[in-house]
């Protein structure tokens, strides 16, 4: 690789990072506005080597969101644009590794046992999807108590020394204020969905697998979930 291809790539990793980096409670259409324009000439350079369109697939549709404050929306503004930028770091240099939001997230999680079953998770969760869908029962339970930590450190879910995968999933929904609408529909989603009766199942049920497809639920929930327990 010569070294302006590794030099714009190396760019396009920071530019990516300071992007997912951006605090969901600072999170709005001027914020972005504001991290587009300070690595413009960035996206200029990869249109330039690659033809890229990085200018043309990200200010385009960002510019009629100047004044937007619903952060759903600015989070979904977010992961297109690193889906975007994903593909033009692939497009610059195929042989680069590139870290999915889940493993970006999975970094600045504090907790030990959960950062180490987060990990696990991702390693698994292409070849070996039944020990995901099995760890996913006890980090999904994990992430609940650090936001109750978090948001009300006093009520049981913060405090209780065991796990319990349905029990903590509906005491974090009947508590009303852990997470917001989205998040709480989404959880919800999952429990009467089938995705739930389907981890189930691989645990308790002699002859029952699932295929690596059944573990997209799952890592949306993580993708959304764990931005409200990290800094």
């Amino acid at each position: 690789m010569n070294s302006i291809n590794k030099q714009t790539i190396d760019k396009l990793h920071k530019c990516r990072e300071s992007l997912i980096n951006i605090p969901k409670s600072q999170l709005s259409g001027a914020q972005i506005i504001k991290w587009l324009e300070e690595w413009n000439s960035v996206f200029e350079r990869a249109d330039s080597i690659a033809d890229t369109n990085l200018w043309v697939f990200i200010d385009k549709p960002v510019r009629g969101f100047e004044d937007e404050t619903d952060t759903e929306v600015c989070l979904d503004i977010r992961n297109g644009i690193v889906e975007i930028l994903d593909v033009a770091i692939a497009k610059l240099d195929s042989t680069q590794v590139i870290k999915p939001i889940l493993e970006q997230l999975i970094l600045r999680v504090k907790d030990d046992k959960l950062a180490t079953l987060l990990k696990e998770f991702n390693d698994t969760r292409i070849d070996q999807p039944n020990l995901a869908a099995s760890g996913f029962r006890t980090i999904l339970p994990l992430i609940i108590r650090e936001r109750a930590r978090q948001v009300d450190p006093s009520h049981v879910l913060a405090t209780k020394d065991d796990i319990g995968f349905e029990q903590d999933i509906n005491a974090a929904i009947k508590h009303g204020s852990l997470f917001n609408q989205a998040e709480t529909k989404l959880i919800k989603r999952y429990l009467s969905g089938g995705n739930k009766d389907s981890f189930d199942n691989v645990v308790h049920k002699p002859v029952y697998l699932i295929d690596k497809s059944e573990l997209d639920g799952a890592v949306d929930i993580l993708n959304r979930l764990l931005p409200t327990i990290v800094s």
